[in-house]
């Protein structure tokens, strides 16, 4: 739902001439279902994010991140849904999990999920050459 769907179910509610108990209460369900739509849209938007840079953080790294990798290399133990995050097309429900990734890789947090770091390669590769150059062993 775009903001002026939005705002024409609005308009279209109170045209209606309804009880003001009524009219409020059709008005809050019209923007929980557009806010709700904007939070999963947002929250995809990102999934979608970290899987791409954790594709090219994998190739640029030599070693691909997965919950069995995060749990060997730093002891940290995730859900094993976060290969389905990293791998197939579930959302990340977990901050924590973002950055045990981000963390596996060396780099913020900030820049896994906020940053197209393909799109910024040589920006990443000028910031942190360990990445590169890191050794699990």
């Amino acid at each position: 739902m775009t903001f002026d769907e939005f705002e024409k179910k609005i308009q279209s509610i109170k045209k209606r001439g309804l009880n003001i108990m009524v009219e409020n209460e059709l008005i809050t369900d019209v923007r929980k279902r557009y806010h709700n739509e904007k939070l999963n849209e947002a929250i995809t938007a990102m999934s979608e994010r970290v899987r791409r840079n954790n594709k090219f953080l994998g190739r640029l790294h030599g070693e691909y991140c997965s919950w069995q990798k995060i749990k060997s290399f730093m002891g940290i133990e995730y859900d094993p849904d976060l290969n389905r995050i990293l791998y197939e097309d579930h959302n990340l429900y977990s901050l924590r999990m973002a950055y045990g990734i981000a963390e596996f890789y060396g780099i913020p947090m900030e820049l896994l999920l906020f940053t197209d770091l393909e799109a910024n390669e040589d920006i990443i590769k000028r910031e942190y050459p360990a990445l590169i150059k890191q050794s699990r062993n």
